[in-house]
């Protein structure tokens, strides 16, 4: 007759149970792969309730080894399987990683990810580092996909980044920052801070642009003499700058590849004030040491620094931010009559969402604001890229009144 173990309370050991000299208990399996494992529990119940989560993920096929993986160590796979995804695309999910996910939240283990989790670590983003709605969910469409991958390996029952972005703005709605334009006055200081003479009025001509055609960062930042037919008055965009990372696997820092979408290859009217700001800017590399700068065998790019390299989305927020920054000391300092108390802390996109703004308040047709921005649907620039000033709101309003 075989022997009967017990535990404390003469409840009866069931195979693979042991009591551990210290009073614990042990349970002990081999998996698929024949190697051994052992989970530990102060009670009975407790190891029970660890044993029955083991015999499910048994059987559907979770692997249970690989649970101890973190997500970087995933993130790393992705990186390697990935397809369909175009290099500019790519680089930025690689970039988003690395800055926002891989220091900390990378580090945490499969087994340790839940949804709750993964919304407290975007309520971080944004509480903690400043992040906007957008950018979280830029964090969002790159950790999900990398838990995908654990998902189709058998790692994860489930993607626990799924709906998590709803979750997140259903619960922090009044917390995340949106992208914002500028208001008229913002604009109309920050232009007249740019034409008097100081230490960034040589970036006039490159924020002039940004504010008149609503070009993306990386096709400003591309943007080549080739590119801009003086005569017919228009820039043609046809291919963006990209900035690759130091560990992204590429050979080289900087690239050029075609636009975003389709759509996005296109021609820009441009008006006197663009007109001149090229001009100015023509004169300003006359002064740089170096202007032959190439990539990918193209040179004549139109914005340099002054270390005659191109600026890319990094630098080029660097620059804004100073710009900011001196603006407010400014502020502080004038007893000007400006209905301006402090001056935002702007980047290269709130550019872009300036412009859509600016085309609206004027009148101007949404389809035609959209083909300039290179959208492919309508509503993206309605939805996405317009603010309504206060003032703008009043006039819309003051329409009723001019009903008989």
């Amino acid at each position: 007759m075989p022997n009967t173990r017990f535990a404390k309370g003469r409840i009866k050991l069931k195979k693979g149970e042991y009591i551990r000299p210290n009073g614990t208990f042990e349970y002990k399996w081999t998996d698929r792969y024949g190697s051994r494992h052992s989970v530990y529990a102060k009670t009975i119940p407790e190891l029970r309730i660890k044993e029955d989560a083991i015999l499910k993920d048994i059987l559907d096929g979770i692997n249970s080894i690989s649970l101890n993986c973190t997500i970087n160590s995933y993130f790393e796979i992705w990186k390697k399987i990935k397809c369909g995804i175009r290099d500019t695309t790519f680089a930025q999910y690689c970039l988003n990683y690395k800055c926002h996910i891989e220091p900390e939240f990378g580090l945490t283990k499969l087994k340790d990810i839940t949804y709750s989790k993964i919304i407290l670590f975007y309520k971080d983003l944004v509480e903690k580092h400043g992040l906007s709605k957008q950018s979280v969910s830029n964090v969002n469409i790159v950790l999900r996909m990398v838990l995908d991958v654990a998902v189709k390996d058998g790692v994860l029952r489930t993607n626990p980044c799924n709906g998590a972005i709803r979750g997140f703005n259903r619960e922090c709605s009044g917390q995340v920052k949106e992208v914002k334009a500028l208001t008229r006055d913002e604009q109309d200081y920050l232009e007249k801070y740019l034409n008097n003479p100081g230490p960034y009025h040589w970036l006039q001509p490159l924020i002039t642009v940004m504010l008149y055609t609503g070009m993306r960062a990386g096709e400003v930042c591309g943007l080549r003499w080739d590119d801009i037919d003086f005569n017919k008055k228009e820039i043609h965009v046809n291919h963006t700058l990209v900035f690759f990372g130091k560990n992204d696997g590429q050979g080289k820092k900087f690239a050029l590849h075609p636009p975003k979408t389709r759509t996005s290859d296109r021609f820009i009217p441009i008006g006197s004030k663009v007109i001149e700001a090229l001009k100015r800017q023509r004169l300003l590399l006359q002064n740089y040491n170096s202007t032959d700068y190439s990539i990918d065998g193209l040179s004549g790019f139109v914005f340099l620094d002054k270390d005659g390299k191109v600026f890319y989305h990094i630098s080029l927020n660097y620059y804004l931010k100073k710009i900011s920054k001196e603006i407010n000391k400014e502020l502080q300092s004038n007893n000007e009559n400006t209905n301006i108390k402090s001056f935002p802390d702007f980047h290269s996109h709130m550019l872009r969402h300036t412009f859509a703004t600016r085309m609206r308040e004027a009148g101007a047709d949404i389809k035609a604001t959209a083909d300039i921005m290179g959208h492919t649907k309508v509503n993206i620039t309605l939805d996405t890229y317009t603010d309504a000033s206060q003032s703008f709101k009043r006039q819309e309003i003051s329409l009723l009144e001019r009903i008989d």
